[in-house]
């Protein structure tokens, strides 16, 4: 009997280790692949992926939603690890989140809640000159 409870915990606990690395783009799932990580100072909070196409990315603990009324969102943000809530434009909001949360996780899920309508980490792109 043990046995059987104890594989649906431990195939659970696999699929969390072991699952892919996405973010949702568009309504579609982008799949990405951990890059090397720097040591620099300036890099220190950042990680770093590239997605399927080639694109690098690097990753801070904040995620961007959409939401046209935050007092509708608030209830839904309270069950989710955010330290604080910037406010970038009349529907977007910069969420930081609490030290050793996930922004792919707390992404992910946002992005499946009513009423937010866009839910991604907050990438930081290499600048190029023009």
């Amino acid at each position: 009997m043990k046995i059987l409870i104890t594989l649906p915990a431990l195939l659970l606990s696999a699929v969390h280790l072991f699952g892919e690395t996405y973010y949702y783009a568009f309504g579609q799932k982008v799949i990405l692949k951990p890059l090397p990580q720097t040591r620099s100072a300036a890099d220190q909070n950042i990680r770093y992926f590239q997605t399927e196409t080639g694109t690098k990315l690097g990753v801070k603990n904040e995620i961007i939603i959409g939401c046209k009324d935050m007092e509708q969102c608030k209830p839904v943000l309270e069950n989710y690890p955010i330290a604080s809530v910037e406010k970038l434009s009349d529907t977007l909001y910069l969420l930081t989140l609490k030290k050793g949360s996930d922004p792919f996780t707390v992404a992910n899920s946002l992005y499946h809640e009513e009423p937010i309508f866009l839910s991604h980490p907050n990438f930081i792109k290499k600048r190029i000159a023009r």
